[in-house]
């Protein structure tokens, strides 16, 4: 990938929601709170001089308008994940005007099932992940196994990566062994970041509200990092599933 690309345009494209315990945001509240949150769902699509790019690939056909899908499990009553026609990876890019094939290059921030869901379309597209995530594939605990395609050209990485000047891969390990979270340089807007999962709220970004993690420890390190990063490079910054942000944030067609 040509060092010199440039990003002329970061599109959010809304990919379902869930309902979720809001013990997971802030574990401050106990386990045994039964209150629930609304999760919004984003995949991110850039337009690069060399070419799209996704950054997650959202959900799988296994939710679709199925928000129970987790009765019977020990999931159950603790995440509903809400996904119809629209939100599958086909049409999220035909609403934009593009096709899985014309995907150069997919970016996997995690195997979670609300990021890794539409990852079977693309069998041919080199897929970025980290090392330390790549072990998931075989947790049958971890996600549907729908969410944990093995044949695919992964493209593997081991900790910060340097994409092209204005793509940044940043390791944020904590929610999931192997997360990562992204600082795009845009021609319009300037430095974004994408903290994905090591910050689900600005709640947790900005006041390290406790949150659940397979690791908490390494979870508030890789929390320090990103602010740092975002205070270094003045950027602005999207939570991973903020419902606040999402009622105000630019959808496809605008951009940043």
């Amino acid at each position: 990938m040509n060092k010199q690309l440039i990003v002329n345009k970061l599109y959010l494209l809304p990919a379902g929601h869930g309902m979720v315990r809001e013990y997971f945001i802030n574990t401050d509240l106990g386990a045994d709170n039964p209150s629930m949150v609304h999760s919004p769902l984003f995949i991110y699509l850039l337009d690069t001089t060399d070419g799209l790019i996704l950054i997650d690939t959202g959900l799988d056909e296994v939710f679709l308008n199925n928000p129970n899908y987790y009765d019977g499990t020990p999931m159950e009553g603790l995440l509903y994940l809400y996904m119809n026609e629209e939100h599958r990876i086909p049409h999220l890019l035909k609403s934009a005007g593009y096709r899985p094939e014309d995907v150069k290059l997919v970016i996997s921030t995690h195997f979670h099932c609300d990021h890794s869901g539409g990852h079977k379309y693309f069998k041919h597209t080199p897929v970025l992940v980290q090392k330390n995530e790549l072990p998931m594939l075989d947790n049958e605990d971890y996600s549907p196994a729908e969410c944990r395609i093995k044949d695919l050209n992964y493209q593997v990485i081991d900790g910060d990566y340097q994409l092209c000047d204005n793509i940044r891969l940043i390791y944020t390990p904590g929610h999931s062994p192997g997360h990562q979270s992204i600082l795009i340089n845009t021609a319009d807007t300037g430095y974004i970041l994408l903290c994905i999962d090591v910050a689900l709220t600005e709640g947790i970004f900005k006041h390290q509200v406790p949150y659940f993690a397979v690791d908490p420890e390494t979870a508030a390190v890789s929390l320090s990092k990103v602010q740092a990063i975002a205070e270094q490079y003045k950027a602005t910054v999207f939570y991973g599933h903020d419902a606040r942000q999402a009622e105000t944030v630019k959808v496809y067609p605008e951009f940043y």
